[in-house]
């Protein structure tokens, strides 16, 4: 059977769930489990899959005894249920610890559950990518000092060494029989809703850091410029193929230069700062 405790997405369990129970008993219909769980509604369970309804508290629990949880199963389903329908960034990352924090009781966690929060940690946090760009500029053996003090602004020696732990441990990194360090072609995905929520720390934390270059960086070692536009929805999708087309012109720049000595962060950022009239521009 699946385990709940593999999964980020409720909706994707769920469908995983319907398979596995329809590949055992040809009889089994979402109608069946909402009738079991007491839905009024039959088609209630379908709609949550699909991502139609929202599932309360009180639903959640009944769903979740339908499903069969013990009581550690059924925790784990609600903090799921509330960190995939959770609209605010801190929210979201709360329960996310919580899910980390959650497993099945008397067994280790699963690869699945390992992997994700070691991806989630690498995606979330700014310096990891920094150091693997310095890993790949320079010669690195085990000087976490030098490491340290090379990133910008610098980190601790302790989060200097939790870093290439985590690089070696993901597959980004390796060391070599000499002692260097080589950064490697592996990667790893993970589940969207980790991703994207940690893909979402990393622009925070990047947007900190931008504040921060503005104020003590000189002027000739920053660039940060910025442009307020007047435009439409087809505009806007048009602005946001150019800047696609652009970040591959500048990683094709990036990745063609032999002289490379240090990292560098470019952020694009275009977001909506007016909301827009419909109705009295359509008159």
């Amino acid at each position: 059977m699946i385990n709940v405790f593999d999964y980020t997405d409720f909706r994707k369990y769920l469908s995983d769930y319907y398979e596995t129970m329809k590949t055992e008993k040809n009889h089994f219909s979402y109608k069946i489990l909402a009738n079991k769980a007491g839905f009024q509604n039959k088609g209630f369970v379908y709609n949550i899959v699909k991502g139609n309804k929202a599932l309360s508290k009180s639903n959640i629990f009944k769903l979740s005894q339908a499903l069969g949880h013990n009581r550690f199963e059924t925790e784990y389903f609600e903090t799921l249920v509330t960190f995939n329908q959770a609209k605010d960034l801190n929210e979201r990352n709360f329960y996310f610890d919580k899910l980390n924090q959650l497993q099945n009781k008397g067994k280790k966690k699963s690869e699945a559950q390992v992997i994700r929060q070691d991806q989630y940690e690498f995606y979330s946090k700014w310096y990891h990518v920094v150091i693997r760009s310095i890993i790949d500029m320079y010669e690195f053996s085990d000087d976490f000092k030098w490491l340290s003090k090379m990133v910008y602004p610098p980190i601790s020696l302790k989060q200097a060494k939790q870093s290439v732990t985590l690089l070696e441990k993901l597959g980004f990194i390796e060391k070599q029989a000499d002692g260097i360090y080589k950064v490697t072609e592996k990667s790893l995905t993970t589940g969207e809703k980790v991703l994207s929520l940690a893909v979402q720390n990393f622009h925070v934390e990047c947007t900190k850091l931008a504040q921060k270059t503005l104020h003590e960086a000189p002027s000739n070692k920053r660039n940060i410029t910025g442009l307020t536009l007047g435009i439409s929805e087809q505009t806007y999708k048009r602005i946001c193929e150019e800047i696609q087309q652009f970040q591959q012109n500048i990683m094709n720049l990036a990745n063609s230069d032999e002289q490379a000595d240090r990292v560098y962060q470019f952020n694009f950022h275009l977001f909506p700062i007016s909301d827009s009239d419909k109705e009295r521009i359509t008159k």
